[in-house]
C-alpha cells in the first residue's frame, strides 16, 4: 500500500476570505446640517428676545383693545332701510291734527301755552317708567304701555333713555307755518347720552334703533322715516292711522 503523500507547509491550503459583493454605486443627497447658532450677548440678544415677546403678545393686545370697546345705547349707527320700519303707519298731517284738536295756541319758537280745546286732554307730570311726561291723554297711556313692554326685554335700555319733551305748542323747527305735533302732545323726542343726533343726520342712536319696533308696534310713526332735511330719528308720534279712529278720549 503506497504511503499518502503529506502536503508540505507550503503546499498547505488556507480558506480564502470572501469578498463583499459590490454594491453599485448610487446618488445621494448630501445633507449639510447647520449649527444652531447661539444668540449674541449683549444688547443684541436682549433686542432679539423683546421682538420675540412683541410678536407673542401682539394679538393679546389686539383682542384686549377689541374686548374695551363696549356697545351701548348711545352709539351712533345707521338708519335701517324705510321698508323695514313704519308699515302701514303714517305721520299725523296737521290738517288731520286740526280737524280733531283744534288749534292749540300760537305757532312760536319756543313752547307756549295751550289755548285750545285740546288744553282739556293734556295730562301732566304722568309717571311712564323711566321718566314723566305731559301730553295728549291717549297718547300718554300708548306711551306707558310701549315703555312696559319694551322694559320686560330690553331693561337696560329703557333704564338709560332720556327724554327731550313731548307736549309743546310751538311750530316746526323746519317750518314756521306749521304746527309740530307735539304742539298737540302726541309726539315725543328720545335720546341717550349726553347729546341727541340732530334734526337732518340720517343717523340714530343704538338704543333708539331698539325701542323703535316697539313704538311700531303700539301705532307710533318713527321719525327715522321722514326724507331728507327733515328726517329726526329721535322723534316719534302717534300715527294718523291710529289716531284718527275713535275712540279719541282715554
Amino acid at each position: 500500500m503506497a504511503k499518502s503523500e503529506r502536503p508540505t507547509p507550503t503546499q498547505s491550503k488556507t480558506p480564502k476570505k470572501r469578498e463583499a459583493p459590490k454594491r453599485k454605486a448610487t446618488s445621494r443627497r448630501v445633507v449639510t446640517l447647520k449649527k444652531k447658532v447661539a444668540p449674541p450677548k449683549g444688547r443684541t440678544a436682549v433686542a432679539t428676545k423683546g421682538k420675540a415677546a412683541l410678536k407673542k403678545k401682539a394679538p393679546v393686545k389686539r383682542r384686549a383693545a377689541v374686548e374695551a370697546a363696549p356697545i351701548g345705547p348711545a352709539d351712533i349707527v345707521g338708519i335701517p332701510p324705510r321698508n323695514t320700519f313704519n308699515i302701514n303707519l303714517s305721520s299725523a298731517t296737521e290738517a288731520a291734527m286740526l280737524r280733531l284738536f283744534g288749534i292749540p295756541g300760537e305757532k312760536t319758537d319756543q313752547c307756549s301755552p295751550a289755548t285750545g280745546k285740546i288744553k282739556s286732554r293734556i295730562v301732566s307730570r304722568v309717571d311712564v317708567g323711566p321718566f314723566k311726561v305731559s301730553g295728549l291723554d291717549i297718547a300718554v297711556a300708548s306711551l306707558k304701555a310701549v315703555l312696559a313692554e319694551a322694559e320686560e326685554q330690553i331693561p337696560a335700555v329703557v333704564a338709560a333713555v332720556k327724554n327731550d319733551g313731548m307736549f309743546c305748542v310751538r311750530h316746526k323747527r323746519r317750518n314756521r307755518n306749521s304746527f309740530s305735533n307735539h304742539s298737540w302732545g302726541t309726539a315725543i323726542d328720545l335720546f341717550f347720552g349726553p347729546n341727541a343726533v340732530p334734526q337732518g343726520t340720517p343717523k340714530t342712536q343704538r338704543g333708539v334703533l331698539q325701542l323703535a319696533p316697539f313704538f311700531n308696534k303700539h301705532g307710533w310713526f318713527w321719525g327715522a322715516g321722514f326724507s331728507g332735511g327733515s328726517v329726526d330719528s329721535m322723534h316719534f308720534e302717534l300715527a294718523e292711522e291710529v289716531i284718527s279712529k275713535p275712540p279719541l278720549t282715554s
